[in-house]
């Protein structure tokens, strides 16, 4: 299929009412960000509906889902592109709906808890609804208070203090450091020169990278180990990488290694921006081919999506990379 010339097609669910055809949404993914969001534009002509105002009809709290995809005659390809809960909702017109996925359940609770000697597992367990798997890292976390917090502000907490990110996808949730959550197996294709709507990838060579990784242990005990990789340079940018300890130095360099030669290669950088299929998304693997130059071949984790869909510019997916894959 030629997708840019073909028809658009979205439908929104908000609460019990359907719109068709809704003409402005935006969707935006990020593995490194326990929510994705979105925001839905309703035109004027929505304001009455069946006779009834459509902001009676709705409210915050209500969940919602957002399908999207083109069609050409009989032949539709539709999907669901983003489900959760309506967040808030803007006054005036046209309506400007803003959404949660399901992580928006989080925010809605409160804890107190205080552990001697906790582990991740433990402390997840502990704040997690019931229902949602949890994959996490046998991790132990030393003492650990929660005061009058709900689940997402101790899940914020554990990327502050301890570099573990969380991702929910379903009934999943998923706590880990920033470069494990790139083993979602499905992988998409890009041709640079064919398939692209825009292109703001650069590509570098490794000795381009001027990267250095602090890595830091927080012990148990209150005192912290630190190992130090990469570009020594004074102009060199540096990342930290924490972890729950105890860790040798030895170990810690292991792992600050490890990172350092994901993020540090011969490959490109930057976003690419294709259609509304194929149907990427955070966390997916993206092989990107050049027509002009093949020998550019690489494949790379995506990190973050953003998807529009409106009339002026189409249904588009900027995908910015991470890391290479392979």
């Amino acid at each position: 299929m030629n997708y840019p010339y073909l028809n658009m097609l979205s439908k929104v669910t908000l609460g019990k009412v359907l719109l068709d055809n809704i003409s402005d949404f935006e969707i935006n993914e990020n593995i490194l960000e326990i929510s994705d969001t979105a925001k839905i534009t309703i035109p004027r002509n929505y304001k009455q509906l069946e006779g009834r105002s459509v902001l009676d009809q709705f409210s915050v709290g209500d969940k919602m889902t957002i399908s999207a995809g083109y069609y050409y005659g009989a032949d539709v390809d539709i999907a669901l592109e983003f489900s959760g809960y309506i967040q808030e909702i803007e006054s005036d017109y046209p309506l400007i709906i803003h959404c949660e996925d399901e992580s928006y359940i989080f925010r809605q609770n409160n804890h107190n808890k205080s552990y001697r000697s906790a582990t991740l597992k433990q402390v997840l367990s502990d704040i997690v609804p019931k229902d949602i798997a949890i994959e996490c890292p046998d991790m132990a976390l030393g003492k650990f208070m929660i005061d009058n917090a709900s689940t997402y502000a101790v899940l914020q907490g554990l990327v502050k203090n301890y570099g573990l990110y969380s991702r929910l996808h379903g009934d999943r949730l998923k706590v880990g450091l920033a470069y494990e959550f790139g083993d979602n197996t499905t992988e998409h294709t890009y041709t640079i020169g064919k398939d692209v709507k825009k292109n703001e990838l650069k590509y570098k060579r490794e000795r381009d990278f001027k990267i250095r990784f602090k890595a830091i242990s927080n012990n148990p005990d209150g005192t912290k180990t630190t190992v130090t990789v990469g570009n020594k340079d004074g102009d060199a940018s540096e990342r930290t990488l924490n972890f729950a300890g105890p860790m040798s130095e030895g170990e810690l360099k292991k792992i600050a290694e490890a990172t350092m030669k994901k993020v540090v290669y011969d490959g490109y950088t930057g976003s690419i921006t294709g259609f509304g299929i194929p149907r990427t998304h955070a966390g997916d693997a993206l092989v990107i081919r050049d027509q002009f130059d093949p020998e550019r071949e690489g494949k790379y984790m995506i990190e973050k999506v953003d998807i529009t869909y409106n009339e002026t510019g189409g249904f588009s997916r900027k995908n910015s990379l991470s890391f290479k894959l392979q």
